[in-house]
């Protein structure tokens, strides 16, 4: 029986290695692909003016600021990834870069006449100078009829599109002054901003897909009257509260406008009223205003 038992055991073994070599043989092979997809859009404001004033070759509509708006308080100036100033756009119906300011005297307008006093510019001229060219049909008057500076004259403008709320600082530097203006200061500039949510024709059209930024938020700061307010160092113009994109569209389309006005006037607070008087004399002031895109 010993013999037997012997026998026996070495087929069984062999039983159980075969078993064990198939299993090897046939354990499946693993390999793998990873794919991690991932998008964020950064909150970003696109400012849109011209790339110089009218007489050095200003070029328009053009992205002049891409900022990249961060989580830092107000007044924190964002991550610009286009490196160079802008400039204004003309206040008109099209995409004209602003004026040149030297290029003339301030158009005057005949207020309170009773007849005539229609103005022409047959010289092809800027209509907001008052030169040589011009044309001023004779005019009737009485003790009412004055001379003023063009009356709620729009200056300039910018577009701004967004996908985030932004605030606007400005702050106004360089004052010049000449003849009898020498003794006129920042204030005597008035000063009045308004946001148009739409506007333009034609290849000039722009907001169509936009809505007013200013809502969430306590909008432009109507307490700055004057370029005195901003003499100081940068105030915040406009607190934002929402982005001006609304529907889908291109960035003219999701753009709003921002236009200022200025004024000249013989004391401080004018807003947009201007009130030159013949007593006032004549000369020259100016002065830079900056506008710029902060962190809400």
């Amino acid at each position: 029986m010993g013999g037997d038992k012997t026998y026996q055991t070495g087929p069984l073994t062999a039983l159980f290695l075969s078993a064990g070599i198939l299993l090897v043989l046939h354990s499946p092979a693993h390999s793998q692909a990873r794919d991690r997809v991932f998008f964020r859009a950064n909150a970003l404001v696109v400012v849109i003016g011209a790339t110089e004033d009218e007489a050095n070759g200003g070029q328009a509509p053009v992205v002049i600021d891409f900022n990249l708006l961060t989580k830092s308080a107000s007044g924190q100036a964002a991550p610009d990834l286009i490196r160079a100033e802008g400039f204004v756009f003309n206040a008109n119906s099209g995409f004209d870069p602003g004026h040149y300011f030297s290029g003339g005297a301030s158009r005057l307008d005949i207020n309170d006449e009773l007849s005539g006093g229609n103005f022409s510019n047959p010289g092809g001229g800027d209509i907001d100078f008052l030169d040589a060219t011009d044309r001023l049909t004779a005019f009737e008057l009485d003790i009412d009829t004055d001379i003023n500076t063009r009356r709620a004259r729009n200056v300039s403008r910018f577009l701004v599109a967004s996908n985030v709320p932004f605030d606007i600082f400005a702050e106004s530097t360089n004052l010049t002054t000449s003849g009898d203006f020498t003794a006129f200061d920042y204030s005597n500039i008035g000063f009045r901003a308004i946001i148009n949510r739409t506007g333009g024709s034609g290849v000039g059209r722009w907001g169509a897909a936009a809505q007013n930024p200013a809502i969430g938020g306590s909008g432009i700061d109507d307490t700055v009257n004057d370029l005195g307010d901003m003499s100081r160092g940068p105030v915040k113009l406009f607190d934002g509260g929402r982005r001006t994109a609304r529907f889908r569209g291109t960035l003219l389309e999701q753009a709003v406008s921002f236009n200022i006005r200025y004024a000249l006037s013989g004391a401080e607070n004018a807003g947009q009223v201007n009130d030159y008087d013949l007593s006032l004399g004549h000369g020259t002031i100016g002065a830079q205003v900056s506008y710029t895109v902060y962190t809400p």
